[in-house]
């Protein structure tokens, strides 16, 4: 098979709303009103779009799947490219492979059982590329599907800081990365890294986006309204004097800023996050494209509908044409988008405020004050214990393999090639669990540590049964949440959502440690920001399912309310 050049990097781009709130996302939501915020992003979309592909869900030949269910955050199809024949690439992390379909149809797909979960795919002359976030590593892979090349990211490089891999224009494919010192809290600086120098062991980089080997882009100043995109000479890996600035301004709050590609004729696209400052996580998103610094179009994005959110939703092909991929609960669907001329956008920011200020006072006056329970460890002490978690070092045995129930319990996806013994790092993900390092969900042992010693099984990552299954160790997402905050008994996400036990938190207030929590399916804490999102610390079913450190991006948060413990 003979693949075309792709010039991928993963466009992040117009999004009209960022939180579509269910019901089930907010535990005294009124449905009417969350709908109200989704009907005005929706409004200032043109129409212009095109359905290109509409995959149905399973693991039938051309189908993609899901998690059974959402609960621990889930997993799904987390990246996908167009070549510049329209030829289009999805990973479908389940069902481990990649999926090819052209002209609206399924043309065959590739093995790729290696892998843990991968966020970012590219296509170059005869290799597919495939980030695998959780292992830290990237493949490449021939045309009969075969890897050609396993990079393994250097030491000194975090698996949690990968952002992308993208293809200049010489077909060379590169690594965008953050660079930071490990466990900052504040955002680093991204840099772009030859995948075929980190083969090699090699770990220069050039600071931003560089597309043509002449130019570099890069964010350059940053506050909370504004934001400048400056374009620089480049030589010898070094930036040299500023060619061009773009300026960007908000009227609220600038969550999220980057650079997502640029194309052929030099156009700059960047992806710009404007958030209400509330606790619900609403605001305009939009992907700006600029020529010689003039902003000449903005393409509105819908994030309504989606059953299964990827941090990635957005590609951008050779050719220049935007692709969404959609979704829902009982469908996949790739469109291709229109740009909107910008004299003819209307920002929809101040109806999108109301109603989440709305939205917002309306959960105020719903919650009930029957109890109020403040958190037994202030936020140092629960920072110290969610850090040993997802530091935690044990054994891996034999015995704590031996299924209690197989109908009701499935290994954590990185245990099920893991060598017995081995050792192990974080306390892996167990629906229902509260084992944690000093808590435990049965009276016969005394913590995760000490479950282990006794024979339990590690995990479970079976959320479609009914709860936490007898025999089994580990955390859930609220069980990590609430044990590491100090609880001796464990919480759910409804609790956690609730006044009972924390309090709504606006953007500009939040501080380490607070939590983005949707109830019913995920919670997970706010460790700091990054270019890409927030970092966060979860136990979570999402690739390496265990407690680790993470990142989310800004889109991948629609639904959620970030909110603080009583106490705090």
């Amino acid at each position: 098979m003979k693949m075309n050049k792709n010039w991928m990097s993963i466009i992040l781009c117009a999004c009209l709303l960022v939180s579509v709130i269910p019901i089930t996302g907010l535990a005294y939501a009124n449905n009417d009103s969350a709908e109200s915020i989704k009907s005005l992003a929706e409004s200032s979309i043109e129409g212009k779009d095109n359905i290109v592909l509409t995959v149905g869900i399973g693991s039938g030949n051309g189908e993609l799947k899901y998690s059974d269910t959402m609960q621990g955050a889930g997993e799904g199809p987390e990246a996908f490219t167009v070549t510049d024949d329209e030829t289009i690439y999805i990973v479908d992390n389940i069902n481990k492979r990649v999926n090819v379909y052209k002209g609206g149809k399924f043309l065959y797909d590739i093995a790729t059982p290696y892998t843990i979960y991968v966020r970012s795919i590219v296509v170059s002359q005869e290799l597919i590329y495939l980030m695998d976030y959780d292992a830290g590593k990237i493949y490449a892979l021939d045309a009969k599907g075969d890897v050609a090349k396993e990079v393994t990211i250097p030491e000194n490089m975090e698996s949690y800081l990968m952002r992308k891999l993208y293809v200049r224009d010489d077909d060379s494919v590169w690594l965008y990365y953050e660079n930071k010192t490990s466990g900052n809290s504040n955002r680093g600086v991204d840099h772009s890294y030859l995948v075929d120098d980190l083969v090699d062991g090699k770990a220069s980089s050039i600071e931003g986006f560089t597309k043509d080997g002449n130019d570099t882009h890069s964010i350059v100043e940053r506050d909370l309204h504004s934001a400048s995109v400056g374009t620089y000479k480049t030589n010898d890996s070094l930036k040299s004097s500023s060619e061009s600035n773009i300026q960007i301004a908000t009227n609220e709050f600038l969550a999220d800023i980057k650079i997502l590609d640029v194309d052929k004729n030099d156009c700059v696209f960047v992806d710009v996050f404007e958030m209400v400052d509330t606790s619900v996580i609403a605001g305009e998103y939009t992907v700006r494209k600029y020529s010689n610094g003039k902003c000449e179009g903005i393409a509105p994005v819908d994030l309504g509908g989606y059953y299964f959110m990827p941090n990635n939703v957005l590609e951008v092909s050779e050719a220049g044409d935007l692709y969404q991929i959609k979704c829902y609960a009982n469908k996949v669907q790739i469109i291709k988008k229109a740009f909107v001329n910008i004299d003819n956008f209307k920002s929809n920011i101040d109806s999108i405020k109301k109603a989440a200020l709305a939205l917002e006072a309306e959960s105020s006056d719903v919650a009930t004050k029957a109890i109020t329970a403040n958190a037994p460890n202030d936020m140092s002490t629960t920072m110290d214990k969610a850090i040993d978690c997802c530091l935690l070092s044990w054994s891996y045995k034999s015995t704590n393999a031996s299924n209690p129930d197989s109908s009701k319990v499935t290994t954590p996806d990185y245990l099920v090639s893991a060598s017995k013994p081995s050792d192990q790092k974080g306390i892996p993900y167990c629906w229902g669990g509260f084992d944690g390092l000093s808590t435990s969900s049965s009276s016969s042992w005394s913590s995760f540590s000490d479950a282990m010693s006794k024979n339990k099984f590690a995990g479970n990552v079976n959320t479609s049964t009914t709860g936490y299954q007898s025999g089994t160790a580990g955390f859930d997402c609220s069980g990590f949440v609430a044990s590491t905050a100090g609880f001796s008994s464990k919480l759910s996400t409804t609790n956690l959502a609730s006044s009972d036990y924390t309090k709504s938190i606006s953007s500009s207030s939040r501080s380490l440690y607070d939590m983005y929590v949707k109830s019913g399916t995920h919670v997970l804490y706010y460790v700091g920001t990054t270019t890409d999102g927030i970092s966060s610390r979860e136990a979570t079913t999402t690739g390496d399912d265990k407690t680790k450190l993470y990142t989310r991006s800004t889109t991948w948060l629609s639904g959620y309310s970030l909110r603080r413990f009583n106490g705090w």
